[in-house]
């Protein structure tokens, strides 16, 4: 095993050879020029890359796709077939939701409680959604260097405006955008949960005073109030960044 007092030089000379025998500047050691020439090349090509933005915004719509665009093949595969199943689970259940029903109250089981387990079900993937995303920018990122944002301030905006979240991945705020799109995928899990399930009808068979009915339709209208105040703080934010990051720049 080598001491640790010990020094290890690298012959610039040959390097120098190897590549042409290129001149260097004054006061540099022989060699130095080179490296040092590919280490900004490197840099200065992970900062104009926007390989991070494309490859979360291919995954925010169809997972795995960022992850090809990155070469981790395997991963997007893995990523691509839970998308498949998770939709067509989802057509199942609503196809065939009576007789689901009707089998589970052999076994005792409510469809209060069948409701319940298919929202805990759902809410899981919403942070499988968010892994799917937040991997492919994080596996650009340390292929092709650390992403800045692209500083395009209309198009931050309309991206925010399609889905909250998406125009802070394109300024380069991972971490933020991460979070516009958790809880905009929250509050599109309840609403879908509220307008696309059997959940008032459920709700008015337990309750017949109908008095836990008026609170679920009150959730539902504090839901959508938030939502639509989620977008506009989105699309405010999304424009604002982007706007100050290119006068910096400037």
């Amino acid at each position: 095993m080598a001491r640790s007092n010990e020094i290890f030089l690298i012959d610039g000379d040959a390097v120098m050879k190897r590549t042409g025998g290129a001149s260097r500047p004054a006061g540099l050691p022989a060699g130095s020029s080179t490296v040092l020439s590919e280490v900004r090349s490197v840099a200065g090509s992970g900062r104009a890359s926007a390989r991070p933005a494309a490859a979360a915004t291919l995954s925010m719509w169809i997972w795995g796709s960022g992850q090809l665009l990155n070469g981790d093949r395997d991963l997007a595969v893995l990523l691509a077939l839970w998308q498949v199943q998770i939709v067509a689970l989802h057509y199942l259940v609503c196809m065939t939701w009576g007789s689901l029903r009707r089998l589970a109250h052999l076994f005792f089981v409510s469809e209060w409680e069948m409701l319940l387990a298919c929202a805990a079900l759902d809410f899981w993937f919403i942070f499988l959604w968010l892994f799917n995303v937040s991997q492919a920018y994080r596996s650009a990122e340390r292929r092709r260097g650390v992403f800045t944002g692209l500083k395009q301030w209309w198009l931050s905006g309309l991206t925010s405006l399609l889905v909250p979240g998406w125009g802070q991945i394109l300024n380069g705020q991972r971490i933020k955008g991460l979070c516009f799109l958790f809880a905009f995928l929250t509050q599109g899990w309840l609403l879908a949960f509220y307008f696309m399930t059997p959940l008032y009808r459920v709700v008015s068979d337990l309750d017949p005073n109908q008095s836990l009915l008026r609170a679920v339709i009150q959730g539902g209208q504090i839901t959508l109030g938030a939502t639509a105040l989620l977008w506009l703080l989105s699309i405010y934010d999304a424009v604002l960044v982007a706007r100050l990051t290119r006068t910096r720049v400037r």
